[in-house]
């Protein structure tokens, strides 16, 4: 105790700074560390128990809440009584015996009401048209838990050979994963492939923004084990028209084990090398202000097309709705212009 009593008299006189005192005094006086240690511990677990705890809480309230919407969407909408279909989500069939025939093939989520006055224009220019409405969906979100992306493709793939089988001439237009399904087709080299295709918006890959952090399939694969529904009200639908979006028919919410699906139709396409084998005359159509697809992605498969007839359209007025936004008027016209033999077709 003598040193610290000699430093506290001799510290005024040799000036030394208020710091160096203080680290003179705890180094003679240590506080008890192993306290100080235990508390921080101790508030720590309590930190962590809250959060945990509050974590819970919100993963319980969202899945009341998309479950909620699921019974929405499932007794709301007005129905066929019989099918169990929503109004205007009926697949769509026009059928006039023609020899030429058109199958339209809608997105993830929603309907052949994708298509918007697409069959009526392409009626009134000589084609059949056939949509069909995929499994699982235009009906109640509860009945796609368990469609895995074999069942959306054996749907389509089913409408597709027999409408092959039956006409001369036949041409596929797919919509956003109905695009990506339409390249899958078109470079198989087990199925009859169409004549000319047409891609709207398609599916190739999500695309990012800043604020999703981690890749949207990231999501999905951490989401799906403690989410069983996901909720996304009217924010799906993706049209800029104000008009235009009451013309979408979708879920709000959907079982996340869906994503899992449309994933798979992606990965199965990359895998199979469907981009590198389609030669039939291709249309593209996008938009720099779609905020579902990726319009990179789209670039870079419209580039693998080994086609010696394809044309790439891009709008920038409208969003993933295309056919339903402020240049729907002029995307019709030039799927329609590039279908007929008369016009930009060229057959």
């Amino acid at each position: 105790m003598l040193l610290p009593r000699l430093y506290e008299r001799a510290a005024p006189c040799l000036r030394v700074p208020n710091l160096v005192s203080c680290c003179f005094l705890l180094f003679h006086n240590p506080p008890d560390l192993m306290h100080v240690t235990d508390n921080l511990t101790k508030r720590v677990k309590r930190g962590l128990m809250w959060a945990a705890g509050l974590l819970i809480a919100l993963i319980v309230c969202y899945n009341l809440l998309s479950f909620r919407a699921v019974l929405k969407d499932g007794t709301s909408a007005p129905r066929d009584p019989e099918t169990g279909i929503m109004l205007g989500a009926e697949p769509v069939r026009i059928d006039r015996g023609r020899r030429r025939a058109c199958v339209l093939l809608h997105g993830w989520l929603t309907t052949p009401a994708d298509f918007g006055a697409l069959p009526q224009a392409l009626d009134a220019a000589g084609w059949d048209v056939y949509a069909p409405l995929q499994a699982g969906h235009g009906t109640c979100p509860a009945n796609l838990r368990g469609v895995t992306a074999d069942d959306l493709l054996c749907t389509a793939r089913r409408q597709y050979c027999e409408v092959r089988e039956r006409y001369d001439e036949v041409a596929l237009v797919g919509f956003s994963m109905g695009g990506a399904i339409a390249t899958i087709f078109a470079g198989d080299e087990a199925v009859d492939k169409p004549d000319r295709l047409a891609l709207v918006a398609p599916y190739y890959a999500v695309r990012h923004h800043w604020h999703y952090v981690l890749p949207a399939r990231w999501w999905s694969r951490l989401t799906s084990p403690v989410l069983r529904y996901a909720w996304r009200g009217r924010i799906g639908v993706s049209v800029n028209r104000k008009e235009g979006r009451g013309e979408v028919l979708f879920y709000t919410a959907f079982p996340t084990s869906a994503d899992r699906a449309l994933f798979a139709i992606r990965r199965r396409m990359i895998e199979r090398a469907a981009p590198e084998r389609v030669t039939m005359p291709v249309l593209l159509l996008c938009s720099t202000a779609d905020h579902v697809s990726s319009l990179r992605a789209a670039e870079d498969v419209f580039a693998r097309f080994p086609s010696a007839d394809k044309r790439m359209v891009v709008f920038n007025r409208s969003d993933h709705h295309i056919l339903h936004d402020y240049d729907r008027a002029q995307a019709i016209e030039a799927i329609v212009r590039f279908l007929e033999p008369d016009g930009d077709g060229k057959h």
